[in-house]
């Protein structure tokens, strides 16, 4: 059975003889959980959102835009569309540099085809109208060309799972799945804020010096994360360099691509 939070604080702080940083050892569990979603894309943390275009929403540069979820990291690769008629048009994902070279003229709008987030947090797409503020603290979405009607979107990325409220006497179960790996890091955490020289070897990934550290652990955890034994491996090109985007193909071509 799933240990809870508080019983991994708990152990940790056996492993680590300072039974007295119970709470600073529901801080570092906290902390590395943080530190797994930020580091790797694990099933665990992939969530979708689905919201509709609207076309009236557009910035002070003419741009459509859309607030994503406060807990957005990351896009996952081509699982962003929207479909029209029963047909997925895929998304494509931009670095902010390539996005701002695309060229934009007033009342022009179309099947969106890039996008990228601005995950600043700074609101500075999230204007109606010039010198109007936006809303800070949240990731914001561009997409070019504005939309020409209220297509259903769909995105796929990885989060910011939340922390565990008081973790040390919490009875929630942490989200990442390979509770050996939370013990003994957090206990190393803990031998480090109290100077134990056993701390080194429960922080390694060295396998051959310390092969029960918690880099040895997790990097075990990784080889099998997301195993696809069981189907043929293909080799995905870039959407930005290679193929034909949906928005270059004749308008005769109605459906389909």
């Amino acid at each position: 059975m799933p240990l809870t939070a508080a019983q991994i604080c708990t152990r940790a702080c056996q492993i680590a003889r300072v039974p007295g940083l119970l709470t600073d050892a529901g801080n570092s569990l906290n902390v590395v959980l943080q530190e797994l979603c930020q580091d790797w894309d694990f099933e665990h943390a992939k969530k979708t959102y689905n919201f509709n275009f609207n076309t009236a929403q557009l910035n002070y540069n003419g741009q459509a835009f859309q607030n994503f979820p406060t807990d957005y990291l990351r896009v996952i690769k081509n699982e962003c569309w929207y479909f029209i008629s029963g047909v997925p048009y895929p998304m494509i994902h931009l670095d902010m540099s390539e996005f701002d070279m695309l060229v934009e003229q007033s009342g022009v709008s179309n099947f969106p085809v890039f996008f990228y987030v601005d995950t600043s947090g700074n609101g500075l797409f999230n204007s109606l109208i010039a010198g109007t503020p936006g809303t800070l603290g949240v990731p914001v979405a561009v997409f070019w060309m504005p939309p020409s009607g209220a297509y259903a979107m769909t995105v796929r990325y990885y989060s910011q799972m939340p922390d565990i409220s008081s973790p040390s006497t919490s009875s929630t179960v942490p989200w990442f799945p390979n509770q050996n790996y939370l013990i003994t890091r957090v206990a190393g955490e803990l031998m480090k804020d109290a100077d134990d020289e056993r701390a080194t070897a429960f922080l390694s990934d060295d396998e051959d010096r310390y092969p029960n550290g918690a880099g040895v652990i997790l990097r075990n955890y990784l080889k099998m994360h997301g195993d696809r034994g069981d189907r043929a491996r293909t080799v995905s090109l870039d959407r930005r360099r290679f193929g034909r985007a949906f928005d270059r193909l004749k308008n005769t071509k109605q459906i389909g691509w």
